[in-house]
């Protein structure tokens, strides 16, 4: 597997030097940010070097996804939304409360 993000991916990793982003040391931190933020050639690099299961569990796991992200994702992976954190009422309300807008 190759370990470096394609040039086309560093656009959404503004806060580290994704030159040096080592993939297979970090693969939920980059499986989050090309589901949400990624475009069709980074999700297509991203389903061919990262198995649905580890994309699942990434959604299944992670509170770092927008509301529309987690269910278009759920819905695109067959993924119920109870088995989604960011989707659960508790998270929604939360998450209103610390940032209300």
């Amino acid at each position: 597997m190759d370990t470096h993000l394609p040039a086309s991916a560093y656009k959404y990793f503004w806060d580290i030097n994704p030159a040096e982003l080592d993939v297979t040391a970090h693969p939920r931190y980059v499986i989050e940010r090309l589901l949400e933020y990624g475009d069709f050639p980074e999700l297509r690099w991203l389903f061919a070097h990262f198995s649905r299961e580890e994309i699942i569990e990434t959604l299944k796991h992670s509170r770092r996804f927008s509301r529309r992200r987690a269910v278009f994702w759920a819905n695109f992976l067959d993924v119920s939304r109870q088995d989604v954190p960011c989707l659960k009422r508790s998270y929604q309300e939360q998450r209103g409360a610390i940032w209300p807008y």
